[in-house]
């Protein structure tokens, strides 16, 4: 005879079994999702994107699907990944009503900012929110206001080729791809707190920033492929139990720290009118004092946007660069062609971008290099509205979500040639104007409409002048030519092993 506890565990044992294929048949065999092709794991659980979240080749597993199945994969049980160029506009056109995914909500970074009532530009689902805060901050981001401040973002690179000097007369091999990244967040020091944090100035990662922005990306990134149910969990099993993010942890309370130490100060002085520096946190404050509603956009709003910048500024920007120079060192016909036209254009040094972004090549060289790597290699899910849509000829009802990985559909070959999986600025001199237009058009590497991302003019001015600037001093030259480099995506594809030799070029020229 069972006894009561027996039985008792014998039927929860049955329920949670005949409750589990019953959802595998369901989402097998019921769910309006079920024609799409896709993993059998994905039909019915996250655990094809967590798997492949961890390992960090999400975009290099959607490309092969893609090729596999066509524009529409299932990559879980309510979402579809779209590789058609056709669906972006529906998808995050400027007049879209598809929201973002609760899956954001992962990448809130943590704050010891007291009142902020928001998640950060990129995190933040409510969408009035976001409109209100953009509305407000839009100027501190905008081309024209970001160009005041070159001299900032000069200092930075004039600290970057003094170091590569330095290495160049050692003839020491440079990992390169962390020497830009120590550039990439000093220039967020610069604008956002006052001064370069000193990653290159000290060489090293100071107060563990990087590694900690680094580590806790990663953990967002797995616990937002996780199911609402158990992203609790998961986040009480990283904070507590794994030490590398109690210490990000502790390093993200000490950039917080410095966020609210900047901005205190920084007022302080302009109250005793002896603030003469001109940044892009003064500007914040400037716009603060000037809001009418003074809970709009207060002190503690402030810090929490310069440590927001600190997320998500510096590896992008870097991920960026990394590409582009690599794959021009990667291409010495390439590399010989934009250094050309760099010298020839005879740029004063430190590079303008005004000037820079004149040099057709140069441009069609980093337009390359952000398509075939763009710096998110993860689906930029949305929710589908109440009354549904169609997307690539599917009806998706609403409440499902949909997405583009913009690493898998800037390698479309209809809109980019057969050969879109190969590294060539020359498709962007095609004379059809409407196929170029087209090219544009499918680039997601800042994402698209409302949502786009509001630090890309601060990048694009980096690339604009870093590159040729560094170009014109320095030859650079992979210390292994036939060895590739290693990434892992983990939201941001970050990449690793650019192990170069750097050699000062005579005169510059």
């Amino acid at each position: 005879m069972f006894s009561d506890e027996q039985s008792f565990t014998s039927v929860t044992l049955i329920a949670i079994i005949f409750s589990f294929a019953g959802w595998i048949f369901y989402c097998q065999f019921l769910h309006p999702l079920r024609t799409i092709p896709g993993p059998i794991l994905a039909s019915f659980s996250q655990a094809w994107i967590v798997y492949h979240t961890v390992r960090g080749d999400l975009e290099k597993a959607q490309r092969k699907l893609h090729k596999k199945h066509g524009y529409l994969i299932r990559i879980a049980p309510d979402e579809i990944a779209c590789s058609d160029p056709e669906g972006i506009k529906i998808i995050y056109g400027k007049k879209t009503v598809f929201s973002k995914a609760e899956s954001y909500a992962a990448f809130t970074p943590p704050t010891d900012v007291q009142d902020v009532g928001y998640a950060g530009h990129f995190a933040t689902r409510d969408e009035k929110a976001h409109s209100q805060r953009r509305e407000i901050v839009e100027k501190v981001y905008s081309l024209p206001s970001i160009l005041q401040y070159e001299p900032l973002i000069d200092s930075c690179t004039d600290m970057f080729c003094s170091t590569m000097k330095e290495f160049a007369n050692e003839k020491s091999v440079v990992d390169l791809g962390l020497w830009i990244n120590r550039y990439t967040f000093d220039v967020i020091g610069e604008l956002f707190f006052g001064t370069a944090f000193g990653f290159m100035r000290l060489r090293k990662d100071v107060g563990l920033c990087m590694t900690a922005v680094d580590t806790l990306r990663s953990t967002f990134a797995v616990k937002s492929a996780l199911p609402p149910s158990l992203t609790y969990f998961y986040k009480l099993l990283t904070i507590y139990f794994m030490d590398t993010v109690k210490g990000a942890m502790v390093a993200v309370s000490k950039i917080d720290a410095a966020a609210m130490t900047a901005v205190r100060r920084r007022t302080e002085a302009i109250e005793q009118k002896k603030d003469k520096r001109r940044d892009l946190l003064r500007k914040m404050l400037d716009i603060s004092a000037k809001t009418k509603d003074e809970k709009a956009f207060t002190r503690d709003h402030i810090s929490f946007e310069t440590q927001n910048a600190v997320f998500d500024g510096g590896d992008p920007t870097a991920i960026a660069i990394n590409s582009i120079l690599y794959h021009l060192v990667r291409n010495p016909s390439t590399y010989e062609r934009v250094t050309a036209e760099i010298d020839a254009a005879n740029l004063s040094l430190p590079v303008a971008y005004d000037d820079a972004s004149k040099l057709p090549y140069l441009k069609a060289c980093i337009n390359e290099a952000m398509r075939i790597h763009p710096s998110v290699g993860a689906t930029l899910s949305r929710v589908v509205p109440e009354a549904g849509a169609t997307v690539s000829g599917f009806y998706i009802p609403g409440g499902n979500r949909v997405g583009i990985n913009a690493a898998v559909v800037q390698f479309d070959e209809k809109v980019f040639g057969e050969d879109s999986e190969a590294f060539n600025p020359d498709r962007w001199f095609s004379s059809d104007k409407g196929k170029v237009t087209k090219m544009e058009e499918t680039m997601l590497q800042f994402g698209m409409g409302p949502r786009q991302c509001i630090g890309q003019h601060i990048a694009l001015v980096e690339i604009y002048k870093f590159v040729p600037h560094v170009m014109k001093l320095f030859h650079i030259r992979l210390e292994e030519p036939v060895k590739s480099w290693t990434t892992k995506t983990s939201w941001f594809s970050k990449q690793s092993s650019i192990n170069v030799y750097i050699e000062e070029r005579s005169a510059g020229n």
